[in-house]
């Protein structure tokens, strides 16, 4: 049974994990915790681990892996609209949560909700209003799915693919063009999810 500090402190370093897909240095919970010195955070770290929450892998920290609990589900935010089209504007803010399934939930991380408009990705079975969930990351393999920011501002969802010494953003429909300009990544689609009516 952990205390009340010990549970807070826990419940900001999983924070800190989902959202930057690694576990929090030491200055990470300090910023997040408010404690100033790292001999107290090391002291916490500590009694975490012997009260099986957390993971000492040689000279790294990790959270224990906890066992599903029935019924509980993640929920990631639906940040706006990403375009499979013509870019668009930066995200239009939607209030709204999607929940995971459990084989999404594994890949942990900081992971986002974008609905899909247009129809560039339809050869790669992406149709207007499908979600796509994306893992941010500022680097993706050649080949993957991924929504990058082009240098105006704005988004949009393509495959990544390497050209001779470079990097371009290629539609999945062949009435649509590549995208040569200038970009970078937001992340890269780790899932898909659709509604059928």
């Amino acid at each position: 049974m952990l205390t009340k500090k010990q549970k807070f402190i826990l419940d900001k370093i999983r924070g800190l994990r989902r959202r930057n897909g690694y576990f929090p240095t030491v200055r990470e919970i300090a910023a997040a915790t408010g404690l100033a010195s790292p001999a107290t955070i090391h002291a916490y770290l500590s009694r975490l681990r012997q009260r099986g929450a957390l993971l000492k892998k040689g000279r790294s920290w990790d959270l224990a892996v906890e066992p599903p609990v029935a019924g509980a589900h993640l929920a990631v935010p639906l940040v706006g609209m990403v375009p499979a089209g013509p870019a668009l504007e930066m995200f239009e803010s939607l209030g709204d949560e999607v929940v995971l399934p459990e084989w999404l939930a594994e890949k942990g991380g900081d992971i986002v909700a974008f609905r899909v408009q247009g129809q560039s990705m339809k050869d790669a079975y992406i149709q207007d209003g499908d979600l796509v969930l994306i893992k941010r990351a500022e680097q993706a393999d050649p080949g993957q799915m991924v929504v990058a920011r082009l240098g105006d501002g704005s988004i949009t969802l393509k495959r990544l693919k390497r050209v001779r010494d470079d990097y371009v953003l290629v539609p999945e429909n062949p009435e649509y063009e590549l995208i040569t300009a200038p970009f970078q990544l937001v992340g890269r689609v780790v899932g898909v999810l659709r509604r059928y009516r």
